[in-house]
């Protein structure tokens, strides 16, 4: 297994690896390892089926199950991610960290690409550790006091951006359903800090976190768009070129990402599963 750091501020390219086999203990140790060091791993020329993806996922956790889509009918926990060619909607268009409205959110993603547009279509990935740490002492320190409301209902609710494009025809038949959910909130800390590796990364995002505790949400907005404008700038970003048969495994505590909208014509087709992780603090 060779590990090559060459893609950009963040992330890892794993090579000399089949995720389709079972692999030796140390060898999930190695990809644990360098998963932590590194916020996003890439695996490159897979053949995995869904339970194959799940069954690798499984060695770094529990399978979490994600509140908006149904499963496909090969195993619960992984769910398809399509864009037809002539929808104009994508999946996760904009900054953010997987599902952090969840009390629980996940600590990690693993997306598997099985059908890519000829051209297009990459996903961003920021370090929210990195840029955390060029902020100044003394906002690290305001921004460590705040916590923020989080809550899917931006997105998935009643007056989300999802629901006002007919999200169910644009994002394929597996989307919709938990309404109630859809309205939750929860309050997590704005900077959460990493259950394992004990640093500190931005964590609220703009489709995710709907206000500053004790803020309006005009009052929150300005914040929230200044970090992410900050976290987003090229000296924390990686891009993503995806090919098929590449899998991404990201940490969502320390990460952001993008999916980029920009293959209209295309269709792409992916495959996600996410691992449960701990409340943040």
């Amino acid at each position: 297994m060779e590990i090559n750091t060459e893609v950009g501020p963040i992330g890892a390219e794993i090579r000399g690896i089949d995720l389709s086999q079972p692999l030796a203990a140390s060898a999930y140790s190695e990809i644990h390892e360098a998963w932590l060091r590194h916020g996003v791993l890439f695996f490159r020329d897979q053949t995995l089926s869904p339970s194959a993806q799940a069954a690798f996922a499984e060695h770094f956790g529990e399978l979490d199950v994600y509140p908006f889509m149904q499963a496909v009918t090969e195993h619960e926990n992984v769910i398809p991610i399509v864009k037809e060619a002539d929808a104009t909607l994508n999946f996760g268009g904009d900054w953010h960290t997987d599902t952090s409205y969840k009390a629980v959110p996940p600590k990690a993603t693993l997306l598997y690409a099985v059908e890519v547009p000829p051209t297009g279509g990459d996903t961003l990935f920021a370090d929210a550790t990195a840029a955390f740490s060029a902020l100044s002492p003394a906002f690290q320190e305001t921004l460590s006091g705040l916590s923020g409301i989080y809550t899917p209902k931006m997105v998935h609710g009643k007056g989300g951006g999802y629901r006002n494009v007919s999200a169910k025809d644009q994002l394929g038949g597996a989307y919709g359903g938990n309404d109630e959910f859809a309205e939750s909130e929860v309050e997590h800390p704005l900077i959460r800090t990493h259950a394992e590796t004990g640093r500190k990364s931005i964590y609220c995002s703009r489709p995710h976190t709907h206000r500053v505790k004790g803020w309006t949400r005009e009052e929150s907005k300005s914040i929230i768009a200044y970090l992410t404008s900050h976290l987003t700038q090229d000296p924390f970003v990686s891009r993503l070129e995806w090919t098929q048969g590449t899998l991404a495994m990201w940490d969502n505590r320390c990460l952001f990402h993008n999916a980029l909208n920009d293959y209209h014509g295309h269709r792409r087709h992916m495959h996600r599963v996410i691992i449960r992780g701990e409340p943040p603090e």
